[in-house]
């Protein structure tokens, strides 16, 4: 666990997934509103071979923004109200010793892209 909370190890973990978080993030975006891929790596668990990384998506300005007491500092707040949801994605890793780092990502794959290559689910076919 400790290998993942670095910033290489944090890089490599967004890229080896890239195309998944950028669709989730995109996907999130356009329902929810600006906001952040938050990485919970201090309730990861390792299941066998396999580690199991809680992540999930806060918006700007939602409720579940609001019971963590908002975004962790003033500068991951700018970010979140000036990144171009487009392009980019922001992350935040909650690390094992409780600072959070935040990255602003992009790839030669933009998050609506990812977003349009992304298997539709059965339930989105039929309808």
């Amino acid at each position: 666990m400790e290998d993942l909370d670095t910033p290489r190890g944090h890089l490599a973990f967004i890229q080896s997934q890239w195309r998944d978080f950028a669709a989730f993030a995109f996907e999130r975006f356009l329902s929810q509103g600006r906001g952040a891929v938050v990485v919970d790596l201090k309730s990861a668990e390792k299941l066998g071979e396999n580690l199991r990384v809680p992540t999930h998506y806060i918006a700007d300005r939602s409720e579940p923004l609001r019971k963590l007491g908002g975004w962790p500092s003033d500068e991951i707040e700018e970010i979140i109200q000036t990144y171009n949801p487009e392009q980019d994605v922001v992350f935040l890793f909650l690390r094992l010793d409780g600072d959070v780092f935040q990255y602003n990502v992009s790839d030669d794959v933009s998050p609506p892209e990812a977003y349009s290559a992304k298997p539709l689910k059965e339930d989105e076919r039929l309808s």
